[in-house]
């Protein structure tokens, strides 16, 4: 065997071996100073645009499609609800009068509608506050699971009715039954969320996010029987709520998802 000649080869191997991994290297440091620099660039174009945003959760990283059913009430689980006329809308909608209407103080807070839900609702424990629309007298509560909200699904809600002296007179309530969660996957951050709406130009110049959250959204809207995704929710100061799928990354605002019901 030829020594000099095999030492030649393996000098030149290990010499082209060094390069390459040399230029691999390079490549690595130039991508993460890509991601860097459109990092900062994505965050210098919304303080430009005066996009303002909470602290952004760091957490769920993981999380899983869920599916769920419309819940069939029986009148023996309402059994123990007093002061209220109860009547069953198809076994899947509690409709609630009260005797005598329950007062909120006039400049009323979170709290104090929660304390009614506790002692008043079928589970009440498992809502948690939605929002509230002035226009209609109404307090909106979300079904949660796992306490993560089910956003805008009108088959796991309760609605609260006020009269003009700010007292619940009267409450409807659904709810979803027999969750079964899905395969585990990785889930969008909000960050990455929030850049999703950004380049989407979902979000405008000026525009205030006052709370971000992740919760379950409805994939297509049926009632018996329902597929729910984890998703972001943005809440904007004055104007629609928008979301983002947090599996699939698929955004969308309040008034595009209604256009689909």
């Amino acid at each position: 065997m030829d020594w000099s000649r095999a030492k030649t080869i393996f000098i030149i191997t290990f010499l082209i071996l060094n390069i390459f991994l040399g230029v691999q290297l390079i490549m690595q440091k130039n991508q993460n100073k890509f991601d860097l620099i459109k990092e900062t660039s994505i965050e210098e174009r919304l303080k430009a645009d005066e996009i303002t945003f909470p602290e952004l959760p760091q957490e769920p990283t993981e999380g899983t499609y869920v599916e769920a059913e419309e819940k069939m009430f029986r009148e023996d689980e309402l059994a123990f609800l007093r002061g209220q006329d109860i009547d069953l809308s198809g076994g899947t909608t509690v409709l609630s009068t009260l005797k005598d209407p329950y007062p909120l103080k006039k400049d009323w807070q979170e709290k104090d509608a929660n304390e009614f839900v506790l002692n008043y609702v079928y589970k009440g424990g498992e809502y948690v506050f939605g929002e509230f629309r002035e226009d209609e007298n109404q307090i909106i509560y979300y079904q949660t699971y796992n306490n993560f909200p089910f956003f805008k699904n009108s088959s796991g809600q309760l609605v609260l009715t006020l009269n003009n002296n700010n007292e619940i007179v009267s409450y409807r309530q659904t709810m979803l039954d027999h969750v079964k969660e899905l395969k585990k996957q990785e889930l969008l951050t909000a960050y990455e969320a929030l850049v999703t709406l950004y380049n989407k130009r979902l979000l405008r110049s000026g525009n205030k996010i006052t709370k971000v959250e992740i919760g379950y959204y409805t994939l297509v809207p049926v009632r018996s029987s329902q597929l729910l995704a984890p998703t972001w929710r943005f809440s904007v100061e004055g104007g629609d709520d928008l979301f983002v799928n947090a599996v699939e990354g698929h955004a969308f605002s309040e008034t595009e998802s209604k256009k689909l019901e």
